[in-house]
């Protein structure tokens, strides 16, 4: 069978033909389902026609593209290749010892500049780095390692320890933006991202190897860990610091030397420390130095191995207005404050969704658009709310837009109010709730603020730092397949999806949500739901579906609150939408079972022959097997109980609902 001719087509264009094909081959591999790769030198450009049938133009760098000859459409993506060195070599460079001269060779001057602060981004600061290319002077004799961008036949002949680091690699960042680009399934740039992390983690355990010696595999970890701009801190369980990079330890005023393998806690201030300081939340507090420290702890786990904590942080100068007016409070410091992420007051107990909240907070931490879908009550404006507190974006609003059908269908100025939402926005989230009612006029002016980055029209809100989430009860796609829905639109918004979780799919949490519900409502007092509810009407809580989903649970709690008068309540006393549904009768079978039903009610403990004798006196004649299979059946739903020996039937709380 033959593979699908790609949709896309992209034109790679770059001076080097080594490089070229590198890219060529590597963009193919991972994307070559969906996009085609051609390449063309910089230097043999000459007519529009040779890039024709193009929707994207790759540069290898900034330099190409202003010189690239020819005028190119406006409806052509032009995109510059972010090129970073090949992770694979860390564990040779680190072998290099500390504090040496080293050279960086290339065949010009330009990127070794770039390739310098790539390795002190990625930690590697301990080696004084000396620029060498052609004409660059006589070499230094003294300096004995070097590290060349591929070109080892430029090294100067005396340095016998080289390391041959290859040509620069495309960055992830760029496999991303061509993703984003052609719109591609969100899946793929999922894996991407995952295979990106694999690589780095089997460098890792590839080190594990090579090295014996324990300092040089937490050189290798640290080296990781360096890569990344914010403060980054890991720790065991129990606080143990397994690893952390300058910003953190910057964040924190805490040396970065001999700090692995110590408990956290050595380095906060004693008014920080609790035995549940380290659970997925968030803290702010004031340090001594006037800072606001932003200290954000996210449980990791993994298969077959305990859990890890992942600490990130932030520390900010307090503006003069805020600090004047802690002043005017009598100068006290705010500590420790539990910042509401929000993810601490979804009540679980369910893996499932455990695991959809545990992708949520991942998703928190980048800017992609998210899209939440599920049923009425699922918590998707809580899941989508608590994105938004345990985001960067946390300290700038969270604007929520709410259409309504018939909102949408006599609003005249729907421009100018889409334009007061994104204003309202500012550089937060814009939270688009039940994106299935919006008119498609409304959906193209979402798409071109989106498209647009710069507002619906001159002079509009700029769009371009703005975060969308938005929800729907069901599945979108369903939409744009039946045309209701703008496809555009839907994969705009679709990059990072979450599906919650409807309560019959969770039953185990249907009691910690009611405990959780009735404390609140009580105001914490000590009673519980076995005292509050009586047996029979907890089993059918425990078994109903739902389909209010949690939002049905809390309205029946309240509900049941409001009822309750010192005795548990009993299941007469649900609200009457679900007792009138109980009490259908669908075929003349169920109404004949609710004839029984009255008659035992009518005549507790009644055995079979009175219950047949009063049936006969309602013109209803059972025989004695029938009657007895109905009885059993009755049973078997909770309706009746049938006592043994001569104790005859009695009606459930159940079966009195029906009545």
């Amino acid at each position: 069978m033959t593979e699908p001719t790609p949709r896309f087509h992209v034109l790679i264009v770059c001076i080097n033909p080594v490089i070229r094909l590198e890219f060529q081959t590597y963009l193919h591999s991972i994307l070559g389902k969906y996009i085609s790769f051609d390449t063309i030198n910089l230097y043999q450009v000459h007519d529009s026609s040779q890039i024709t049938g193009y929707q994207c133009i790759l540069f290898s760098n900034t330099h190409v593209q202003s010189a690239f000859p020819l005028t190119i459409p406006d409806d052509v993506t032009q995109l510059i290749c972010t090129r970073t060195f090949n992770h694979v070599f860390l564990d040779q460079i680190i072998r290099i010892p500390p504090n040496e001269t080293v050279y960086l060779v290339n065949d010009v001057y330009d990127s070794i500049p770039v390739i310098i602060e790539q390795f002190r981004a990625a930690g590697i600061t301990q080696y004084k780095f000396v620029p060498y290319y052609p004409e660059c002077g006589e070499p230094d004799e003294s300096i004995q390692y070097a590290i060349t961008i591929g070109e080892p036949q430029l090294v100067p002949g005396h340095v016998k320890n080289v390391i041959n680091i290859g040509n620069r690699i495309l960055d992830i960042s760029t496999i991303n933006e061509l993703c984003s680009c052609f719109h591609l399934p969100p899946s793929l740039s999922n894996q991407i991202t995952q295979g990106y992390i694999n690589r780095i983690l089997q460098i890792t355990k590839l080190t594990g190897t090579y090295y014996s010696n324990y300092v040089h595999s937490q050189q290798l970890f640290q080296t990781v860990i360096q890569n990344l701009p914010a403060g980054i801190c890991l720790t065991t369980a129990q606080g143990e610091i397994m690893m952390m990079n300058r910003n953190f330890s910057t964040d924190l005023d805490m040396p970065v030397e001999n700090a692995c393998g110590k408990q956290l806690s050595e380095f906060l201030p004693l008014e920080q420390i609790s035995e549940n300081f380290f659970h997925n939340a968030d803290y702010k507090w004031e340090t001594e130095e006037g800072d606001l420290l932003e200290l954000s702890i996210l449980e990791i786990s993994f298969p077959n191995n305990p859990f890890t904590y992942l600490l990130t942080s932030n520390k900010n100068p307090i503006s003069k207005s805020v600090h004047g007016a802690n002043s005017a409070k009598g100068n006290q410091r705010q500590q420790n404050t539990l910042m509401d992420t929000g993810f601490s007051n979804i009540i679980t107990a369910s893996s499932h969704v455990k695991s959809m909240l545990e992708y949520a907070r991942r998703l928190a931490l980048y800017d992609f658009p998210v899209l939440i879908q599920g049923e009425t009550g699922t918590q998707k404006k809580m899941v989508a709310s608590a994105i938004h507190k345990a985001s960067k974006r946390r300290q700038q609003p969270l604007s929520i837009l709410h259409p309504s059908f018939e909102d949408m269908a006599y609003n005249g100025s729907l421009a100018h109010h889409l334009a007061d939402f994104l204003q309202a926005a500012g550089h937060g989230t814009l939270l688009i709730e039940h994106m299935e009612h919006l008119s498609l006029q409304v959906q193209d002016l979402l798409i071109e603020a989106l498209q647009n980055g710069g507002g619906l029209r001159s002079g509009q809100p700029d769009t371009s730092d703005l975060r969308i989430i938005a929800t729907a009860d069901h599945d979108l796609y369903t939409d744009v397949v039946n045309g209701t829905f703008r496809k555009e639109l839907f994969f705009m918004l679709s990059s990072s999806p979450i599906d919650t979780i409807p309560l019959r799919e969770r039953k185990e949490d249907i009691p910690l949500l009611m405990e959780y519900f009735f404390q609140n409502l009580f105001h914490g007092t000590q009673l519980s739901v076995k005292e509050l509810l009586s047996p029979s009407l907890m089993e059918f809580l425990l078994n109903y579906n739902y389909p209010g989903n949690v939002q049905e649970l809390l309205n029946l709690t309240r509900y049941f609150f409001i009822n309750y008068a010192a005795h548990p309540l009993i299941l007469s006393q649900l609200p009457s939408y679900i007792t009138t549904r109980l009490r259908k009768a669908p075929d003349s079978q169920s109404a004949v079972k609710l004839s029984i039903l009255s008659v035992i009610a009518s005549a507790p403990r009644a055995g079979r022959s009175i219950i047949q004798k009063l049936l006969s006196e309602q013109d209803i004649n059972l025989s004695e097997g029938k009657l007895r299979g109905l009885l059993k059946e009755l049973s078997e739903e909770g309706m009746l109980q049938i006592n043994r020996t001569k104790g005859g039937c009695e009606i459930t709380e159940l079966g009195m609902t029906l009545l």
